[in-house]
């Protein structure tokens, strides 16, 4: 759904897999040939990267969705401070309006949240889930989550991006090349949730457990799965998201496989994630060559908060920076590099196809 366009100057561009340095020198903006220079989430990519290499992520226990909807158009990296927000892609348009009073959803907690939604409707083929032990389990995993609440907490920051995120309006719409063909969806994550914000935040701070001693034998923490699914016929807390049928229905029918463990190596960058997301939908179905995408359409789709006179620019840089991260996770995409934007050259999905067989459903 790019719009894509031909450029006259193709001498400039080559394809480039792994961390090779595309022609528009990433060394401006992230050289990881100096380990003083490379954030620690960097790091964590290059580890996440080598796990990847060992072990497929459904045999590690790592296989994760996201829906097709919030790949092809992502939620804001920012607070906008509005009550609306809109994401571009070619003819599909994109809208976040806040239901709750707090306002938009933004930054890695609501992406973490919907991978958690989606692979978990994947894994339990229910549209009604439980906010209990296995979601918390997942961010704490994830986000190495500090202990404690109150305003500046982690557990705190999650329940509120909860709220935004769940009591969000989210639509999609449409035109036809001529304009004079609209089309609209209503594409709201869930239609009820009762979530107890003090009982999720104590399990997601951890505070009231005891962990069960390790029996001989017992894997390491660093060899847990990262993946702890939903236990059945438990009956204590009972916070609970409904999801909308459409909401549900489409991750059934097309969600968008990815490696939970890629996800979170890039956690520092919500860009980052968005980046590989969309990279990895995009080769699932790449045949041939994209053509040209802009940097302004890019920006357009996965950018937000560039309003200077230097907007593309900025975003030119921001983007060459996610993607040379996201390419140590993901070295098989090919990316061509060129000064008005990229091309992307048919390359593997990260998860293989038909990989999510034998999972309820498929």
């Amino acid at each position: 759904m790019d719009k894509s366009s031909g450029d006259s100057n193709m001498d400039s561009q080559r394809p480039f897999t792994g961390t090779d340095v595309p022609v528009e020198s990433i060394d401006e903006v992230l050289d990881l040939r100096r380990p003083k220079q490379v954030p620690k989430w960097v790091q964590e990519a290059i580890e996440a990267h080598l796990e990847i290499e060992r072990e497929d992520a459904k045999s590690a226990g790592s296989l994760g969705f996201m829906h097709r909807a919030l790949v092809n158009a992502s939620m804001p990296y920012k607070d906008p401070k509005s009550r609306i927000f809109e994401r571009k892609n070619g003819n599909f348009t994109l809208t976040i309006m806040a239901g709750y009073h707090g306002g938009i959803p933004y930054g890695i907690y609501p992406r973490l949240l919907m991978s958690w939604v989606s692979t978990e409707v994947v894994r339990t083929n229910s549209p009604e889930l439980e906010l209990g032990d296995s979601l918390a389990s997942f961010l704490r995993d994830v986000l190495d989550l500090e202990r404690g609440g109150g305003k500046r907490g982690s557990s705190t920051r999650v329940t509120e991006q909860m709220k935004r995120l769940f009591g969000a309006s989210i639509t999609a719409t449409g035109t036809g090349q001529s304009n004079r063909r609209f089309q609209l969806r209503n594409m709201s994550v869930v239609s009820e949730v009762d979530l107890d914000e003090v009982e999720f935040e104590r399990r997601l701070a951890g505070s009231g457990y005891e962990a069960e001693p390790a029996s001989e034998g017992a894997a390491s923490a660093d060899e847990v799965q990262l993946w702890t699914p939903q236990a059945s016929g438990h009956h204590g807390w009972k916070s609970r998201v409904l999801l909308t049928e459409y909401f549900f229905n489409e991750l059934r029918s097309s969600p968008v496989p990815i490696d939970l463990r890629a996800y979170r190596a890039l956690r520092g960058s919500p860009l980052a994630m968005d980046v590989y997301t969309w990279l990895t939908f995009r080769n699932s179905y790449l045949q041939r060559p994209s053509g040209l995408i802009r940097w302004e359409v890019l920006m357009n789709q996965l950018g937000s908060g560039y309003s200077t006179p230097r907007a593309v620019l900025d975003f030119k840089r921001n983007f060459l920076q996610a993607l040379n991260a996201v390419l140590i996770v993901y070295p098989q995409a090919k990316v061509a590099v060129a000064e008005k934007g990229i091309i992307l050259h048919p390359s593997p999905p990260h998860i293989p196809k038909g990989t999510q067989q034998g999972l309820p459903g498929f």
